[in-house]
């Protein structure tokens, strides 16, 4: 009897902060005709548990915006505009956290996708830092 196989151990941790700032910068640069690629590349980055076969229906009719709000899933608030000359702004915000990340893009999707992208990265990072100790200590002398 066959053992069963266990899951691939997930990204190491360096290994996928340099994945998610390259597809950050990938997202930040991209026009219009990209954003399939881009929404693709996400949804194996962040390994989302969201409904791929809806997402990959919405990717295919060109529903983009959709299936950038599918990748946020519901714990990431959001706030979505588009300027006059065409440039989106979008912003994101987890529900535990209290850093908000804005971004801007070419499309309203890739916005969507930049924000959460650099929201994931905040927080990842603030979770890897060491506890620095507190300098407000009787060591510290007073100017």
């Amino acid at each position: 009897m066959t053992p069963p196989r266990k899951a691939p151990d997930p990204l190491p941790q360096l290994v996928r902060a340099d994945r998610l700032r390259d597809l950050l910068h990938d997202c930040i640069a991209s026009a219009a005709a990209d954003q399939a690629l881009r929404l693709g590349e996400a949804l194996q980055v962040l390994a989302s548990p969201c409904d791929r076969p809806a997402f990959e229906a919405m990717v295919a009719c060109a529903a983009y915006e959709s299936a950038a709000l599918l990748l946020l899933g519901s714990d990431c608030g959001f706030l979505l505009s588009r300027g006059s000359g065409g440039l989106c702004l979008a912003s994101a915000v987890f529900a535990e956290g209290d850093e908000e990340v804005t971004a801007q893009a070419a499309t309203p999707a890739l916005a969507l996708l930049c924000a959460h992208l650099a929201a994931v990265l905040a927080a990842e990072e603030r979770l890897s830092l060491p506890v620095q100790p507190d300098p407000s200590g009787p060591s510290v002398r007073l100017h």
